[in-house]
């Protein structure tokens, strides 16, 4: 039995490791989230050693352990030998360490933190998550959260949001979209779920990788975003600033299809949006627009594409 538990600890201590690192793919995630909900013992052992790696008395121990001449001699290229040193180090303070743990002996079940935060047509919200993270929601959004001691998930089900994601060494954030995945560590990125098959992350922080399946992976500096449009992508450019402008009022347009400035003012306009054509969608804007004045927008848009829109009584009409 004792050699059982020693060989679950060091399959929890090597999936510390490589959950720590700056960004995991989703199938390493998904690995990860099999390996701990197999087992109990596997939570309880994946707790107990995090709480030796998040301790300060282990930054003591490591800073004051001697170098040996292997260590000194080790490079990058040699990082997963390096961490299984730094593994034994640990292993070798254990009994030292163990005074400082606190030992987790709950199921599964009981170290989930999940719930879901929706906000009504026109109305925004900030929702602040217990690890310091918060994520600001625009009109006519909906958003599911799940929690644990090893990943932060969050899936986005319609609208928009933006996150603020406080960095934490172990856990990385990640979003769903339905189509693709955000992961991040610490950063500030937007999603906007325009439909189905279309999403656009902007980055204002940071870096994020976007998964969008099929092989397709990306990663995205602060200042940068992606249009992800079925089998389409469009690089986005000139993202600047803390926040996106959605948050004080405005939206941003460059290039952006009318449909897509559209839906976003069909988050918040008293009356819905309609297009005449379907095809009046894909014709391209730029600049910066007031969201909450949908009359004012619908005449710069007029204006740049020799349109013109009326209104129905129940709802505004774009035509040619």
């Amino acid at each position: 039995m004792g050699s059982e538990y020693h060989d679950i600890d060091w399959q929890a201590a090597r999936w510390i490791d490589r959950m720590s690192r700056p960004l995991q793919d989703a199938e390493t995630a998904a690995a990860f989230d099999r390996w701990i909900l197999k087992d109990p013992c596997h939570v309880e052992a994946y707790a107990r050693v995090s709480a030796i790696w998040h301790s300060e008395e282990l930054d003591t121990a490591l800073r004051e352990a001697p170098a040996t001449s292997e260590d000194c001699a080790s490079n990058d290229d040699e990082s997963p030998r390096r961490s299984a040193r730094v593994w034994r180090r640990i292993a070798g303070l254990g009994a030292a360490m163990l005074c400082f743990v606190l030992v987790t002996r709950a199921g599964p079940g009981m170290l989930l933190d999940e719930a879901i935060f929706a906000t009504r047509h026109g109305v925004t919200r900030t929702v602040a998550l217990a690890d310091g993270s918060s994520i600001r929601m625009s009109g006519a959004t909906r958003i599911a959260v799940r929690i644990t001691p090893w990943s932060r998930r969050v899936s986005l089900e319609a609208g928009e949001a933006f996150f603020d994601v406080a960095h934490e060494r172990l856990r990385g954030f990640s979003v769903e979209t339905g189509g693709t995945s955000v992961s991040v560590l610490g950063t500030a990125f937007d999603i906007d779920r325009i439909d189905h098959d279309t999403q656009l992350v902007r980055v204002y922080r940071g870096l994020v990788s976007v998964d969008a399946g099929a092989g397709r992976q990306w990663r995205l500096p602060a200042g940068t975003g992606l249009e992800v449009s079925g089998e389409r992508v469009r690089s986005l450019r000139g993202v600047e600033g803390q926040r996106p402008g959605w948050t004080e009022g405005w939206y941003e347009a460059n290039d952006t299809p009318v449909r897509q400035l559209l839906e976003s003012l069909n988050r918040s306009s008293p009356r819905p949006i309609a297009l005449a054509d379907p095809a009046l969608g894909e014709l391209l804007v730029t600049g910066r627009f007031e969201i909450d004045q949908p009359a004012a927008v619908l005449d710069a848009v007029a204006a740049i594409h020799d349109l013109r829109w009326r209104d129905e009584g129940g709802r505004y009409v774009l035509s040619r």
